[in-house]
């Protein structure tokens, strides 16, 4: 039985101008010359894969593609579709629609051209669709990998939650990073390299954070950005409150009181009792 997103063996029926006429002895598909890894004749068996073409008839291929279903893979996203989804490549002629249902509330935090997901194939009212994985279907895959405590890890970003980011690495595996331990905002679909800090299970905590000497520069970078963007003018101080801070810069209070404070002691900041502004040179 032909089904779209799976491998399956076919008989070639006859050549066509087009390709291969393919069949199963009760529905017919055509492999495309350019889909076709060797030349066939008729009667020949091939190993196929189904996809659906911009007709969203079930066409085949011959080139293996980066995912099929139930066999979950990473895929390259190739356009935006604000309010409705994104597409990525699968490595077909037809790319896969990725619905917003899927996706953030908050189209801000959407994937971006060329960014990275994670994602197995669903039938959803007879299309090919991509549906990303989560933190649950991650850890059910039991990779056998093992990372050493500071090992420095490449990943992307799957979630983005009001208590940190889930980040897949390519083995792939499942890391948990806490608010506290990165600086800025993040999307899904972004590339990161993450330092592992604990391993719990078959999961794994890590950090975004470089050693606190390191990050008062960042830090102070965020904050000044700030300011320029806001005409050297903002309405936050040290006495704000950790979670305006927080939703602003991604930074905790301590944090932010470190390369405030700096700031402040080089004259390069100023405040009053309600506002922060640059001091003019």
């Amino acid at each position: 039985m032909i089904k779209l997103g799976e491998f399956t063996k076919l008989e070639v029926l006859r050549k066509s101008d087009l390709g291969y006429m393919l069949g199963d002895g009760e529905t017919e598909v055509l492999l495309h010359f350019k889909q076709s890894s060797n030349e066939h004749k008729d009667g020949d068996k091939v190993n196929v894969f189904i996809y659906a073409d911009k007709a969203g008839r079930p066409t085949a291929t011959e080139i293996a593609p980066t995912v099929s279903m139930g066999k979950p893979g990473f895929v390259k996203v190739v356009s935006v579709l604000p309010g409705s989804g994104v597409f990525v490549n699968i490595n077909t002629p037809k790319d896969v629609f990725i619905s917003r249902d899927y996706l953030p509330y908050d189209e801000t935090l959407w994937p971006q051209i060329d960014d990275e997901m994670f994602v197995d194939l669903k039938i959803k009212k007879g299309m090919l669709v991509a549906k990303p994985l989560g933190r649950y279907d991650i850890v059910a895959l039991h990779r056998q990998v093992n990372y050493l405590e500071g090992e420095d890890v490449s990943g992307v970003v799957i979630r983005v939650g009001d208590k940190g980011l889930g980040i897949i690495t390519h083995d792939p595996m499942y890391i948990f990073v806490p608010n506290t331990q990165k600086r800025g905002n993040f999307r899904l679909g972004e590339n990161v390299t993450v330092t592992i800090t604990k391993a719990l299970g078959e999961e794994y905590y890590g950090t975004m954070n470089a050693r606190k000497e390191d990050m008062i520069g960042p830090d102070r970078e965020l904050i000044l950005k700030y300011l320029n963007d806001h005409h050297g003018v903002m309405i936050i101080t040290e006495k704000s409150s950790p979670e305006l801070i927080e939703k602003t810069f991604g930074l905790s209070k301590k944090a932010f009181k470190r390369a405030y404070g700096g700031l402040y002691k080089d004259r390069i900041i100023d405040f009053d009792e309600e506002k922060t502004f640059l001091v003019k040179k």
